[in-house]
C-alpha cells in the first residue's frame, strides 16, 4: 500500500472527511486534500501532517518478516 492509500483508508476508518481534514491542516477547500491524496508525489511532510491530525505517527524500524499487527500498515514505494 502506498502512503496516499494508507491515509485514505485511515480517514475512512476514522470518519475524517476531506472537509474536516482540510480545516485541520489549514486549507480552505476539500479539493486541496483530494489533490494531495491523488498526487503521484505526496511529500513526506504533507503525509506526516495529515497523519498527525488523525493521531498517528510515523515509525521507522528494521524490516522484519512475518505478520504485522492489525493496526500496522506497511508503506511501499509507488511506481
Amino acid at each position: 500500500m502506498n502512503i496516499s492509500e494508507a491515509i485514505k483508508r485511515l480517514m475512512k476508518e476514522n470518519g475524517v472527511t476531506q472537509t474536516s481534514m482540510a480545516q485541520a491542516i489549514g486549507k480552505k477547500r476539500p479539493n486541496d486534500v483530494s489533490a494531495r491524496l491523488n498526487s503521484k508525489n505526496l511529500t513526506f511532510n504533507n503525509a506526516i501532517e495529515m497523519l498527525s491530525v488523525m493521531g498517528y505517527e510515523v515509525v521507522i524500524q528494521k524490516r522484519t518478516a512475518g505478520v504485522r499487527g492489525k493496526d500496522q500498515i506497511v508503506i511501499e514505494r509507488s511506481e
